[in-house]
């Protein structure tokens, strides 16, 4: 090589020092937004050059951020002292603001937005009641929540397993798939739904019939098994007396018995494959499934037998 090139080698390199080309350049911001719980060298400067070879010093940790929706203010010549030994952070030219302020992104959950997530929930679980109207009246919601940025989810408990008859709802909110808190709505829950009534006093023991029972949309929420279709009982019996516009529920009506007392029915005696059968007088009135006392005409015996159909009762030996 001749002597000019090598005074163009000298000159390139007095004008382009490598101790310079190799130098980092963080410049701290005086305002800086962070999502996560951790900060980050990157999220409070702007760090030159932008490339691999910077990158782990932007992912240094600086602090712990502040609460969604809150400010902290960070002192850059502490932010400097705690990462002087480290590796990343040799041979860095730090300059920009002296102090930097740090909020914390995050989001507002209402209370009317609360609301708005009990009423989707029911309208999800509406099929629990054949066309039922179900709304909830919160009579005490919390306050807004403040909440961190990202994706958010919940998960909606009621107070009663069945939904029917709860006071109050548990909502418990994820951000990013975390557990960010809960919050309970306390109220009241209507459940409006056509459902049979009597139309009539219904006495104990009187069939139910197309007259004496009528459809209507009554608030059934504090009703435990109410009855919503006529075809189910027609020519079912009444348990107990009930008053005009009562709700019927399901411990209301009863089979009609298929047995009286003092009636001749026929015995089928099983034991295992063997199989006999011999009449005999009901002691009592019997419903489908139920157990009565009847007395055997041949050996003249009380036995007690399942109801298996009109004048059919059964017993294993």
């Amino acid at each position: 090589m001749n002597y000019i090139g090598f005074f163009l080698i000298a000159c390139w390199l007095l004008c382009n020092p490598l101790s310079a080309a190799a130098q980092a350049s963080v410049h701290f911001k005086e305002r800086a937004e962070v999502s996560d719980q951790r900060i980050v060298l990157a999220d409070i400067a702007d760090i030159q050059p932008a490339d691999s070879a910077t990158e782990p010093l932007g992912q240094l940790p600086v602090g712990t951020a502040p609460a969604p929706g809150r400010t902290k203010e960070l002192y850059v010549v502490t932010v400097i002292n705690s990462l002087r030994n480290r590796p990343e952070a040799a041979d860095v030219d730090w300059q920009g603001s002296q102090t930097v302020v740090v909020e914390r992104k995050a989001v507002t959950l209402s209370p009317e937005q609360m609301q708005a997530m009990i009423a989707a929930y029911l309208k999800e679980n509406s099929s629990i009641l054949p066309k039922a109207e179900i709304r909830f009246s919160s009579v005490r919601a919390p306050e807004a929540m403040v909440l961190p940025a990202g994706t958010l989810t919940w998960k909606i408990t009621p107070s009663r397993p069945g939904i029917i008859g709860s006071t109050s709802f548990i909502i418990a909110l994820f951000v990013d798939d975390k557990p960010a808190g809960a919050c309970t709505l306390r109220g009241r829950l209507e459940v409006v739904a056509e459902v049979l009534t009597a139309a009539s006093t219904l006495r104990k023991g009187d069939l139910v019939t197309e007259e004496n029972v009528a459809l209507q949309r009554q608030d059934v929420s504090g009703i435990e098994n109410p009855l919503f279709a006529k075809e189910d009982i027609l020519g079912h019996q009444v348990a107990r007396t009930v008053a005009p516009g009562t709700i019927l529920k399901s411990d209301y009506i009863v089979l009609p018995p298929v047995i009286k007392e003092g009636e001749m029915v026929k015995i089928i005696a099983r034991k295992g494959a063997m199989q006999l059968s011999t009449s005999g007088l009901a002691r009592a009135t019997g419903r489908l499934g139920e157990t009565i006392s009847v007395k055997n005409i041949s050996s003249n015996k009380m036995i007690h037998c399942r109801v298996d159909g009109p004048g059919m009762v059964s017993v294993e030996f």
